[in-house]
């Protein structure tokens, strides 16, 4: 009968011994897993931010989309340049002065 409580005192020393081992793991398990997850939110913030700075790039794109701009031979000098390029263009000068009064 001692042998048997002996026995049953080791198993149950044993057994605690592995469950605060387990215990253990598991909280090293969890550490890893907060610090995938605060990773990979820092990732998708990263991505959000490069997503926003490529789609500055691809504006002028996206506007040749909207006002169907088509880069063809037959284009007008404009359009080949791309939107907005005719406000960096100079009018012609004038070759009488201009007046608001009737002379």
């Amino acid at each position: 009968m001692k042998r048997i409580q002996a026995r049953l005192a080791q198993y149950s020393e044993t057994t605690q011994l592995l469950e605060n081992k387990y215990k253990i793991k598991q909280q090293v398990v969890n550490q890893y897993i907060d610090e995938v997850v605060e990773l990979k939110r820092k990732m998708v913030e990263l991505e959000q931010e490069n997503n926003k700075l490529h789609s500055y790039h691809a504006s002028s794109y996206i506007l040749e989309c909207i006002f169907n701009i088509k880069s063809d031979d037959n284009d007008s000098e404009k359009n080949k340049k791309g939107i907005g390029s005719e406000y960096h263009q100079i009018p012609p000068p004038f070759e009488k002065k201009f007046t608001l009064y009737d002379d």
